[in-house]
């Protein structure tokens, strides 16, 4: 059994772990609402925006002229643009590491970012047109006399969600192999599918619930906050593909160790960003006067 990883006293690979996990969610989530603020104002209706926070963006429905847009502006101005986002950057960021050498966290961190962009801009597609609810639900319902175009969006966008839901689960096992020095050895998988997938999985669960609670949006029920951290599931599978549901590479792609030397600046910044994320842009700036 390899013991590379246990050979250090002091190991603070799950410090790291949280640290980067940390990171990936308060550049995903936030990131995912800012991206609706910047399109309202890309389309001239930032003066209709009433709150940002960092699980949703308030604005005057009524004020907000969407049957004057047409269809594909109409799309990104009601919800879609931040969804998409989320996926583009996403498989942006899978090219990168497949094609880019860079350090050890570095590796860690932009694979969990991967996955969380991946996760919500997928999840978004996948979840949202078996309701009317979300980013897509809101989409929707800026084509009440198109009934066509809806359920042909329903589809399209679920199938496509689907996939590529399947292809993060994918993606993310692959990355593991680059921190995995013998991919036979099963404790080994473990180690590094805990660390690298498990890990994020709890931390955005955990954040990604206490924000739902703090939200401006927080009259819906607990479930429904649960629900809409659906999204991260995506990690538990990631970490079983990686320990024993897919089957392991007969030749190693080992790269990198997970750091076991903390980066205690960045772990600051991380809890920092992220109690910023939690109980300043939470519970919603009002943006009434801007």
């Amino acid at each position: 059994m390899t013991l590379r990883y246990m050979n250090q006293k002091r190991n603070l690979t799950i410090v790291n772990c949280i640290t980067t996990s940390l990171l990936a969610f308060v550049l995903t989530i936030p990131m995912h609402e800012l991206f609706h603020l910047l399109t309202f104002y890309v389309y001239g209706f930032g003066n209709q925006v009433t709150v940002f926070s960092a699980t949703c963006v308030g604005f005057d429905e009524q004020q907000v002229a969407f049957g004057n847009l047409a269809p594909f502006h109409r799309v990104m101005v009601a919800g879609g643009s931040a969804s998409i986002l989320n996926t583009i950057i996403g498989m942006v960021l899978f090219f990168v590491l497949l094609k880019c050498r860079m350090g050890s966290l570095m590796r860690v961190f932009l694979t969990q970012l991967m996955g969380a962009h991946l996760a919500t801009g997928f999840g978004y597609f996948m979840i949202d047109p078996l309701t009317q609810l979300g980013d897509w639900g809101n989409v929707f319902a800026t084509f009440p006399d198109a009934p066509g175009i809806v359920l042909t969006m329903r589809i399209v966008l679920f199938v496509l969600g689907a996939a590529g839901i399947v292809f993060t689960f994918f993606a993310l096992n692959y990355m593991s192999y680059y921190f995995i020095e013998d991919p036979a050895d099963k404790h080994e998988r473990l180690y590094v599918a805990t660390k690298l997938h498990m890990v994020m999985l709890i931390v955005a669960v955990i954040v990604g619930c206490i924000g739902g609670v703090i939200s401006p949006a927080s009259g819906s029920s607990y479930f429904a906050v649960i629900f809409a951290n659906m999204e991260w599931i995506v990690f538990f599978w990631a970490f079983m593909f990686t320990w024993v549901m897919v089957k392991h590479p007969k030749e190693s792609r080992f790269l990198y160790g997970i750091p076991q030397e903390s980066n205690y600046l960045l772990l600051i910044i991380s809890v920092a960003l992220i109690l910023i994320d939690l109980f300043v842009l939470g519970p919603g700036i009002s943006l009434l006067n801007s």
